[in-house]
């Protein structure tokens, strides 16, 4: 979803928001003026209401206290699935749908603390594209999205429940591992590669794309960084020297 049409959604949601706010206040309203009534007719009046009219009322109570609790729910759902979109807009990449920097820059931080407090390892991947600027100059921009897009699903489906991807920009990509020393990265990034190589392109014209291949780099807490951006940068230099080797391969 574009930035314009999200805000013109967001928009169309608070108004909602705000109609059935105003509905519920004025069902909740009723339903005290009708109790409100109704004890001051029976108690403070001693008048004796008809069978018909009590029955009536009591009917319109219980209505309005369902409409009330059917729009309580309402509006729960409603602020549940605003600050989800607002959550999609500000920390997920719009064209690939993995986690933007932003959004890897709080949550590496995060899992580098609970590593430190917990005494337990964090792993890093950082994956480059091979021959990317290739694939834009020959087949255009379109089938370079496609790229990305499709390497991004089978890299996520690859993962860990407990692991996340985040795009860098442009054909750049980092995983981060919790839990997970060096050995184990060694292996998720062998096995996230095998898929990636695996996955079959065909361009709009109809042609194999085969030309894509990948460098990744692993970096580990505690063995080679101590703080966020020395963990990235570590695992940067692996991976320029998996490109530096011919590409196509992990280097840690």
């Amino acid at each position: 979803m574009s930035a314009r049409k999200f805000a013109f959604r967001l928009q169309e949601l608070h108004a909602l928001h705000a109609n059935l706010r105003f509905v519920f206040l004025l069902m909740v309203l009723l339903t005290v003026c009708i109790l409100g009534y109704m004890i001051v007719k029976v108690f403070i009046l001693a008048e004796r209401l008809a069978p018909i009219e009590f029955t009536s009322l009591c009917l319109f109570a219980l209505a309005c206290v369902a409409l009330c609790i059917g729009q309580l729910q309402c509006l729960k759902r409603m602020r549940h699935d605003t600050r989800e979109k607002i959550e999609t807009m500000t920390f997920v990449d719009e064209l690939t749908g993995v986690y933007n920097f932003r959004y890897l820059e709080q949550r590496l931080a995060e899992e580098l603390q609970r590593a430190k407090r917990h005494n337990s390892p964090l792993s890093v991947v950082y994956i480059d594209f091979d021959n990317f600027k290739l694939v834009n100059d020959t087949f255009g921009h379109e089938t370079g999205n496609t790229v990305l897009q499709r390497a991004s699903q089978i890299t996520r489906s690859a993962s860990r429940g407990e692991d996340f991807v985040g795009r860098l920009g442009g054909d750049e990509f980092v995983i981060v591992l919790p839990q997970t020393d060096t050995a184990g990265a060694l292996i998720a990034a062998e096995r996230i590669k095998k898929k990636l190589d695996a996955m079959e392109l065909i361009t709009n014209t109809g042609e194999r794309l085969d030309v894509v291949t990948y460098s990744m780099g692993i970096a580990s807490y505690p063995g080679n960084a101590e703080t966020r951006d020395e963990l990235i940068r570590a695992a940067d230099e692996a991976m320029y020297r998996a490109k530096k080797a011919g590409g196509d391969r992990v280097c840690i």
